[in-house]
């Protein structure tokens, strides 16, 4: 008999529902993300996505939830989430070879499942003219799906896409960049970050980043 989703709650699954707080904080980025709901965050490159995916993820796999990782363009690098702190034993890692529909396939089913602390949906590297031609009754069903469950559904691209089906949508950006030396040869010693939220008019958090090199 092939093994198929189940979309009824059992009652083991109803209390262990019930143990999780309805949101995540993560302290480090000032940044509290609610459960049963779309999250979004847009930005270019080097602008904190992934480092907080990893934040996030590192969290719930450390204290034993199960995440889930749909990878669209082979972007995820299970190094660096090891040394961000993601404990790689709880974290189902999907490659989809950059096809945009393996990625939405992917992420229904894990979002049917209902059981995952957190599904990151990872879109940076697909086409933005693909991205805008996704039916924004897919960000809806995913919306529904998960409502009233412990998962969050993260979904990091470079330009916004999920629209008004994200309980939150986030726009990171880099600002000043500050190197040392001279010549061809530099080094990056910080950045500064800007976290806004999009379509409020709310002021937009900064942080810095520093970097430290040593001699091992």
């Amino acid at each position: 008999m092939p093994a198929q989703l189940k979309l009824v709650k059992t009652l083991s699954h109803l209390r262990e529902e019930q143990r999780h707080s309805d949101e995540i904080v993560i302290g480090s980025a000032g940044l509290t993300i609610a459960r049963g709901a779309v999250t979004e965050i847009a930005g270019g490159a080097s602008t904190g996505k992934t480092s907080l995916a990893m934040t996030l993820l590192a969290k719930l796999t450390q204290d034993g939830e199960i995440c889930a990782c749909v990878d669209s363009t082979g972007g995820f690098d299970p190094m660096t989430a090891h040394m961000a702190g993601v404990k790689l034993d709880n974290l189902l890692w999907i490659k989809c070879g950059s096809d945009i529909e393996k990625a939405f396939m992917s992420a229904d089913y894990l979002v049917q499942a209902k059981g995952f602390g957190c599904v990151w949906l990872n879109l940076c590297g697909l086409s933005q003219d693909k991205l805008r031609m996704v039916p924004k009754t897919y960000w809806y069903r995913y919306r529904t799906r998960i409502k009233e469950t412990p998962t969050v559904l993260l979904v990091t691209s470079t330009e916004a896409v999920t629209g008004s089906a994200s309980h939150q949508s986030l726009v990171f950006s880099r600002e000043n960049t500050t190197w040392s030396g001279s010549g061809r040869f530099k080094l990056l010693r910080e950045f500064h970050l800007s976290m806004q939220s999009k379509g409020f008019f709310t002021p937009a958090v900064r942080t810095r980043i520093k970097m430290d090199y040593r001699d091992v």
